[in-house]
């Protein structure tokens, strides 16, 4: 006899193989959290001090590291205005999500549970009405076993529904039952809606409440596009600007062609690397060496090592650390080890240097001495040397420290000189507002009767710029977004062939087409047969989703959006539309029917979907249970980590950047649970079994984002909740495609008179997005103006908001109940080109604490605040 595998024996296997995967993967993060905060609680860490993502969570509650699971209840425990108030709007937003999700699904599941899964069963002797033939096998078999089940879930039934007869049913009581599908359907669809709109509304008074308070200077500055010619001038621009009595302009920012610029400075930062090498192998020459000290290109730190200059404050350091965690158990030196600490000399320079650094660390000009690096006056070893020829393999050999350090002066000198030369300007401007209303009035204005010109929008944050796209011309710009749309369109076509090929797996029907043999096979063996029709295709399906994003976030970078925010919302927007038609709808259709007539596109959609509900309700499990755990690992930032450090870094500029934060993109972690969500709602009255586990992953899915959003990541652009509106339409079509779904449902069972009574339902919900879209989008994207508070200027000295901004956040400090997230990393942001402004600093050979140690031009060592690029 033929086997197949029912939807519950299949499913069985997926529970228990992703448990086991998510327990390894949950009490791995458990002991790595204990033993490597600096990469799983890099929120906290101090080697993170003056990183302004990071600086606003140092007041969150602090995860004690006595017990493996201690940091479970303090997640759990940390609610929505502390989230707000230490990771911004867009963790609110995107946390929210889950949070609704989780509600709606909820409700559902308690209907599905107590009302429609009994009733079904009195009907036709199953729970969910999902995969074919699910109780065929075994049937017989089992039948006495079933009776005394199918005896309570009748008796429930009944007391849910008075009217069920006691008999068996006929086709007239089972087209009455048919009923259920269609009332619920709409219950559905209105729990759903009601959920979304009352996120909306919360979404949208937190949003009005929040950045009506803030008074940033992103708050205050609009972009404004499509300048003719003849404005392109900050003086004529902010004329015109003021004479159409809109407000008073503060300052103007006209972007100009600042490409020649652009490339000086990845010159200078390739010479810079290359200076700061030498100077290791310098001080590794003269055996500067121990771990606590400047780390050479052979020395490389352990995890959770620290670069620190001052022993004295390290040993301090390490014990705050000990009593916060344990101590790294791999950092451990040999007894017989030259590089260890025992062996190192007081003589060395570096100790000279500290000496130099407790003595002058309080100068007013932050020079550490007039000690030169750069002869052989106090080190007499040998210095590196390098060759002048091609690729440093030819020509004469010269000393090394000195010729990068001659190349550095040549290349700043001629920065300096390109700071002075005159641009061309673009048709791209930033207007700063002399308060935050007039900005919100400019940016909704229409300025100029002429298409395309003086087009105004929201500016994004200074620190949120991509600079480098900002002054490309609009050709340049044309051209990469017309090359990147034809990759991805490209993309898209290649992508449908494998996984049209991916879906010949799903049954033994389409396999047997395929692969004859193997086809006969499987049917001989009843578990291989379970594991390449049921669990096979989701593993492959889940490292598809893992790898292609990736792909559409580097296309994205380089499409040319002028901001990380818009290149974030089109990640979103791009891996959302790969995963719902590539590994949706195409997998649906060739996973079992050819939709070749439009006319019959419900019913052959509702077939389809029945087919598949086997593979959805495995790829739910697992995606909840092992690939959220998994993600609390951060294999990505682990294995950078693991390799960068053993192959790249070398400086300790290397190593700064190797322990900051991994960013939280919203392109990687949004568009999955989206198709989630439609996946379980198209499924919530066929199947309980998918409705429950779609509840189970948004629940794991709202621990892990939280922890991560808040511990271990960071969100960088200004926060503004900008994702919910992509939410909410994407949600919106996935109630279009359930009730498309249970239109064809009953056509197959023949109710059109229950399928007809659907029909009011997709003109509610497109009632619904319209509704949405012109009374709810607005206060989506703009700041009421009642909402604006005029007096929230500020009071403080700037020493007290300067020390905000640079200093850990105390509970018992008011300055972060006045001052939000944005305006404490945003303050003292300005719009100018950064690289007209930025220091030309030297090559940076320590790290003390929160501190750089620079050598300068002249070999003399200066000590300056550090500042990390988040987007590098």
């Amino acid at each position: 006899m033929r086997y197949k595998p029912t939807s519950t024996r299949v499913a069985s296997y997926q529970i228990l193989i992703a448990s086991c995967l998510g327990l390894v993967a949950f009490i791995s993060f458990s002991i790595l959290r204990r033993k490597y905060p600096k990469i799983y609680v890099a929120n906290l860490n101090n080697s993170n001090f003056n990183y302004l993502h990071s600086t606003s969570r140092q007041n969150l509650p602090q995860i004690p590291s006595g017990s493996l699971f201690q940091w479970i209840p303090i997640v759990f425990n940390i609610d929505e205005q502390q989230i707000l108030d230490h990771a911004g709007l867009d963790a609110v937003v995107f946390l929210g999500f889950f949070k609704m999700s989780i509600k709606a699904l909820m409700t559902c599941v308690i209907l599905a549970v107590t009302v429609i899964s009994p009733i079904r069963y009195v009907y036709t002797g199953k729970l969910d009405q999902d995969y074919p033939d699910d109780d065929d096998d075994d049937d017989q078999d089992n039948n006495d076993e079933d009776e005394p089940t199918k005896r309570l879930i009748k008796k429930v039934a009944r007391y849910v529904i008075r009217s069920i007869p006691d008999s068996n049913t006929n086709d007239d009581s089972y087209q009455k039952f048919l009923w259920i599908y269609t009332v619920f359907t709409y219950v559905f669809t209105f729990i759903i809606t009601y959920f979304l709109f009352k996120q909306t509304v919360k979404i949208i008074n937190m949003r009005q409440s929040h950045l009506g308070k803030q008074n940033s200077i992103t708050d205050k500055t609009i972009k404004i596009s499509g300048i003719p010619p003849i404005l392109r001038d900050e003086i004529d621009l902010k004329r015109h600007i003021e004479n159409l009595s809109i407000g008073e302009v503060d300052s103007i920012v006209i972007v100009k062609e600042w490409g020649p610029l652009n490339d000086l400075f990845k010159l200078r930062k390739n010479i810079l690397r290359k200076l700061e090498v030498y100077w290791v192998e310098y001080f590794k020459s003269n055996g500067i060496t121990n771990k606590n000290q400047l780390l050479s290109s052979n020395l490389r730190p352990q995890l959770g090592d620290s670069i620190n200059m001052n022993q004295q404050e390290q040993q301090q350091q390490d014990q705050q650390d000990q009593q916060q965690f344990p101590p790294y158990q791999d950092n451990v030196w040999e007894e017989d080890n030259p590089l260890s600490p025992q062996f190192s000399n007081r003589e060395y320079v570096l100790e000279q240097i500290e000496d130099l650094v407790s003595q002058n660390g309080n100068s007013a000009d932050n020079s550490l001495g007039q000690v030169s690096f750069l002869n052989d006056e106090l080190l007499n070893k040998s210095r590196p040397k390098c060759k002048k020829g091609w690729w440093g393999l030819f020509g004469y050999e010269v000393d090394a420290i000195n010729h990068w350090s001659e190349q550095l002066d040549i290349i700043d000198k001629e920065i300096i000189r390109a700071r002075t030369r005159e641009y061309p300007a673009t048709s791209t401007a930033f207007v700063t507002m002399k308060s935050v209303a007039q900005a919100q009035m400019l940016a909704q204005a229409v300025l100029d009767p002429k298409v395309n010109h003086l087009i105004t929008d929201l500016a994004p944050a200074p620190h949120d710029i991509i600079w480098d796209n900002l002054c490309l011309t609009r050709n340049e710009r044309k051209i990469r977004q017309f090359t990147v749309t034809v990759f991805i369109g490209i993309c898209s076509v290649l992508l449908v062939y494998p996984v049209r090929y991916l879906a010949n797996f799903l049954n033994i029907k389409s396999i047997s087409k395929v692969l004859p043999k193997f086809g006969e096979f499987l049917e001989s063996n009843a578990t291989l047969q379970i594991f390449v029709t049921g669990l096979l295709p989701t593993y492959i399906f889940t490292i598809f989703n893992i790898i292609i994003p990736y792909v559409y976030i580097w296309a994205s970078a380089r499409q040319g959006f002028t901001s990380h925010s818009d290149e974030e919302l089109s990640s979103v927007s791009k891996n959302f539309f790969y995963i719902f038609v590539n590994l949706f709808l195409i997998f649906t259709v060739f996973g079992t029917a050819f939709l070749s007539d439009t006319v019959k596109l419900a019913y052959q959609l509702a077939q389809s979907l029945r087919d598949l509900s086997l593979f959805y309700v495995d790829l739910i499990i697992l995606q909840g249970l092992a690939i959220f755990p998994l993600k609390l690992l951060l294999l990505g930032n682990l294995l950078r980590f693991s390799f960068e450090s053993f192959l790249w870094c070398k400086t300790p500029r290397d190593y700064l950047n190797l322990y900051k934060p991994p960013v939280f993109d919203f392109g990687l972690h949004l568009p999955q649970p989206i198709l989630i969500l439609i996946i379980t709602i198209v499924y919530s009255i066929m199947s309980t079994k998918i409705l429950t586990a779609g509840l189970i992953y948004f629940i794991l899915g709202y621990f892990v984002c939280k922890y991560q959003l808040l511990y271990a990541c960071v969100h960088p652009p200004h926060s503004t909740g900008k994702v919910w509106p992509l939410v909410f339409r994407r949600t919106i079509l996935g109630l279009l495609i359930f009730q498309l779904t249970m239109v064809g449902t009953l056509l197959l069972q023949e109710a059109y008179i229950c399928a007809t009574f659907l029909g009011p339902l997709p003109i509610f919900t497109i009632f619904s997005l319209w509704n949405f879209q012109n009374n709810y989008i607005p206060l989506s994207v703009f700041i009421a103006l009642r909402a604006i508070d005029n007096n929230s200027l500020g009071t403080r000295d700037e020493e007290d908001i300067i020390a905000s901004t640079n200093s850990p956040i105390s509970d018992d400090n008011d300055l972060t109940t006045s001052k939000t997230l944005d305006e404490r990393r945003e303050f003292q942001s300005t719009y100018e080109y950064p690289y007209l402004v930025d220091q030309l600093d030297g090559p940076i050979i320590a790290i003390d604490r929160n501190e750089v140690l620079i050598v300068d031009k002249d070999g003399c060592l200066i000590r300056k605040p550090q500042i990390i690029d988040e987007w590098d």
